[in-house]
């Protein structure tokens, strides 16, 4: 088994299931692929499996590169896929309930050069009001950056 496809399974195996049959996921990664902020990132969000959220960026064109001075994926582009990966993850366990993430901390293990970026993110825990996620980000098989964060529902919070 190669090395991606290990820690997948072990980010898996450690994961909370998404509350929803296969048809309900599909209809919200519809829904939330439809935000303009996933068309500006060029990014899809893929629910098909039960405990695994993935966001997909297919190819890496120029306004995401500028790392470290470099082609490299810029950190603002990895911290907005991992708060799409991890956000979902944890707000998809609140159902009916307004949630958002309210901390992320990404940790930049590699520059990120590949032609096409994974996302992807498990809860791992969820508590009264609260989820516990993490993440990997990988690239052309290569882990690039590992992110763990928490959603909280929303608490006291007027709809817009």
């Amino acid at each position: 088994m190669n090395p991606m496809s290990a820690s997948l399974d072990a980010l898996r195996a450690r994961a909370r299931p998404i509350p929803m049959d296969a048809a309900a996921r599909q209809a919200w990664a519809d829904q939330f692929n439809a935000l303009p902020a996933m068309g500006a990132m060029d990014a899809l969000l893929d629910l098909s499996d039960a405990a695994l959220v993935r966001v997909h960026l297919s190819e890496v064109r120029a306004h995401h590169q500028g790392g470290m001075g470099s082609a490299a994926v810029n950190g603002a582009v990895i911290a907005g896929l991992f708060d799409a990966a991890l956000g979902v993850a944890g707000v998809v366990q609140f159902p009916g309930r307004r949630a958002g993430t309210v901390e992320l901390s990404v940790k930049f293990m590699r520059p990120t050069r590949g032609r096409s970026v994974d996302a992807y993110a498990i809860t791992l825990k969820r508590a009264e009001g609260l989820a516990f996620m993490e993440g990997e980000l990988w690239s052309e098989g290569k882990l690039c950056a590992v992110a763990t964060g928490i959603v909280s529902t929303a608490r006291g919070v007027a709809e817009d």
